[in-house]
C-alpha cells in the first residue's frame, strides 16, 4: 500500500465525517474529540500553509499556474517527510494533469485514494448551506465543467484554487485515476456503516474489529458531531454558515430540486454509475 492515501472527494460529500471516524478509531483515549484539534492530522492537498512550509517557497509570490506545477514535488516532499507510517490527505481537487502531462495528484505505486461519492441533488443542499448561496447556484456549480474554488480576485485565500470541474467531470476523474482507488458512497455510509467503513479501514491497511469500528462510528455520529460543535464552533465551516454538520441526509435533494433542476443532475448520476459498474464491476 503506497503511503500517502488521498481522502478525495466533492465538497459536501462526507470526507470530513470519515476524517473524524478515523481519527476516533486511531486515537480511542481522546474521545470525544476536539474538532478543531483532531490527532490524525490530514493535511489538505490545497493547503497554502503545507505547500509554503515543504518547498521554503511563499506561494504568494507565485501565478496558480506556477504553484499548480510545484504541488506534485511538494506532495512527494511531504510523503518523504512525514513521520508516521501512513499520510492521509484530504483532498477536494478533481483528478486532472498538468500542462506537461504530470498528473497533479500523483498516480501508483506512490499514492492511492478513497473516493467518496455522494448523489449530486444532496450535494447541491448541503453545498447551498455551506457556502451560504441560493440551491440554484449550487446546482449550476455541479454542472459547471470548469468549476474552481478558492479563486478569489480580491485577495488570498488560505488554500490554493483547486479544480472540481462538475461533479460528474470529478468523479470520472478520480475513478479513472491510474492508482488504487477504493469507492466510498455516501449512502451506504449512512445506510451500511459497519461493512461501508470497515471496507475502508481494511483499504487502508488497518486490522481494527468490528467492535472498534463500531465504537468509533458511535462516538462520531452527526448528532453527537452537531452537539460538539454547538458547544465550540468549528474552524472548517464557513464564516457566514450556522454549522458545519448540517443534518448528513439521504434524499432530501429530491424533495427540494424542482424537477428542472433534477434533470441535469440524474443524467451525470447515470453516467458516472454506469463508469463505476465498468471499473468496479
Amino acid at each position: 500500500m503506497p503511503r500517502t492515501i488521498w481522502l478525495a472527494s466533492y465538497p459536501k460529500s462526507g470526507n470530513t465525517w470519515f476524517r473524524i471516524f478515523l481519527a476516533s478509531l486511531l486515537y480511542p483515549k481522546r474521545r470525544p474529540l476536539d474538532l478543531n484539534d483532531l490527532p490524525l492530522q490530514t493535511p489538505i492537498a490545497s493547503s497554502r500553509i503545507h505547500f509554503d512550509e515543504t518547498l521554503g517557497v511563499p506561494s504568494a509570490l507565485l501565478t496558480p499556474a506556477e504553484a499548480a506545477r510545484l504541488r506534485p514535488m511538494a506532495d512527494r516532499l511531504l510523503n518523504d517527510l512525514w513521520e508516521g507510517s501512513r499520510l492521509v490527505r484530504k483532498a477536494h481537487d478533481a483528478y486532472t494533469w498538468l500542462p506537461d502531462g504530470r498528473p497533479l495528484m500523483g498516480r501508483a505505486p506512490n499514492f492511492a485514494a478513497i473516493y467518496l461519492l455522494r448523489d449530486p441533488w444532496d450535494v447541491a443542499v448541503s453545498a447551498a448551506h455551506h457556502f451560504s448561496c441560493k440551491l440554484d447556484e449550487a446546482v449550476r456549480h455541479l454542472n459547471n465543467p470548469h468549476f474552481t474554488v478558492a479563486r478569489n480576485r480580491r485577495g488570498l485565500e488560505s488554500q490554493l484554487p483547486q479544480r472540481l470541474l462538475s461533479w460528474e467531470g470529478h468523479a470520472l476523474s478520480w475513478l479513472s485515476a491510474p492508482m488504487p482507488v477504493h469507492l466510498m458512497r455516501f449512502e451506504a455510509m449512512k445506510q451500511d456503516p459497519l461493512s461501508t467503513f470497515r471496507a475502508a479501514v481494511r483499504f487502508l491497511g488497518f486490522e481494527h474489529d468490528d467492535c472498534a469500528i463500531e465504537e468509533a462510528l458511535e462516538a462520531c455520529r452527526f448528532e453527537r458531531l452537531q452537539q460538539r460543535e454547538r458547544e465550540q464552533r468549528f474552524r472548517e465551516a464557513p464564516a457566514k454558515a450556522t454549522g458545519f454538520f448540517r443534518s448528513g441526509a439521504v434524499g432530501e435533494g429530491r424533495a427540494r430540486l424542482s424537477p428542472a433542476q433534477l434533470e441535469g443532475l440524474m443524467r451525470m448520476k447515470r453516467r458516472v454509475d454506469r463508469a463505476i459498474g465498468e471499473r468496479f464491476g
